[in-house]
């Protein structure tokens, strides 16, 4: 008896220890945000798994798109627009997405403010991040990862890598990439 209450009591402080160290890395990645600190938020995002993981979702909406349009006209023009897109529309994506997937473009998207206010220029209000207010649902998908969804859909993907946890995939709702994907979304956006 006195051995499986041992049992127990370890394996509660290892689960609660196992708990408080993510809780500790989500408000260690909250305060390099806070600060603008670049090197902090490098910390805590695996840069190449996102950069993967956002170059897959914008490939998809942007040859969906393309297909949709040729598909509706019909014409020649529009087959070989598809056909152009569909050959240089994944370098372009992946120029654009290793460019702006930094640790200034990661922050303002955690902390749900414009890129361009990330620094905290004149025209820019920055907001107070609190991801405990971005959180809708908190899910552990697996022993070494958890997922923290938004109201909006917008899914951050945590994973325990090298002993540290570290943001391995933001998962952006379709529709939401579509209005971001649209000539006047900078205005909106």
């Amino acid at each position: 008896m006195r051995r499986a209450l041992i049992a127990f009591v370890a394996l509660l402080a290892l689960a609660l220890l196992y708990a408080g160290y993510a809780f500790l890395s989500l408000r260690q990645l909250e305060a390099g945000v806070k600060a603008g600190n670049a090197e902090a938020i490098s910390d805590h995002v695996d840069f190449p798994a996102v950069r993967t993981s956002i170059k897959e979702q914008l490939a998809t909406i942007v040859m969906t798109r393309a297909l949709d349009e040729a598909d509706k006209n019909r014409s020649p023009g529009a087959r070989l627009g598809a056909g152009l897109l569909a050959a240089i529309g994944p370098a372009l994506i992946d120029t654009a997405v290793d460019r702006f997937v930094s640790p200034a473009a990661i922050g303002a998207l955690l902390s749900r403010r414009a890129p361009a206010a990330a620094g905290g220029g004149e025209g820019g209000e920055q907001k107070e991040l609190d991801l405990r207010r971005f959180a809708h649902r908190f899910e552990l998908v697996s022993p070494t990862r958890f997922r923290i969804t938004h109201k909006d859909g917008v899914a951050i993907v945590f994973a325990l890598s090298d002993w540290t946890w570290k943001v391995a995939d933001i998962r952006i709702p379709p529709d939401i990439l579509k209005k971001a994907m649209r000539p006047d979304a900078g205005e909106r956006l």
